[in-house]
């Protein structure tokens, strides 16, 4: 499957479908998607070499100083709607603060 960058996509395009409002990681073809809102009561905000995005709950949080190779799909919905555009594949992940990780380009 090929994704491109700032391209959207809904859900349903990767054959996701029935109550999913809830699910933000999903595999896809072996493939880790994650799906973020920026209309949401969490605090993410998008960098020149990646993403901040604030975890859902403690257990979420990488711990610092370690990195974690997760090659996530990032997909961010900007506003209300079924669309997320796709921001790019993540090559790793690090604690950022003291409630948010970050995804690196």
């Amino acid at each position: 499957m090929l994704l491109e960058k700032g391209k959207k996509y809904k859900k349903s395009d990767f054959g996701i479908k029935g109550i999913v409002q809830q699910w933000s990681e999903i595999t896809v073809e072996g493939k880790l998607f994650t799906f973020f809102s920026m209309v949401s009561k969490y605090n993410d905000i998008i960098e020149d070499d990646g993403f901040v995005y604030e975890g859902r709950g403690h257990y979420a949080l990488i711990p610092y100083g370690e990195k974690a190779i997760l090659h996530r799909h990032v997909f961010l919905k900007k506003e209300t709607g079924s669309y997320y555009v796709y921001l790019g594949k993540g090559q790793y992940e690090n604690r950022y603060d003291e409630k948010r990780n970050k995804i690196f380009w």
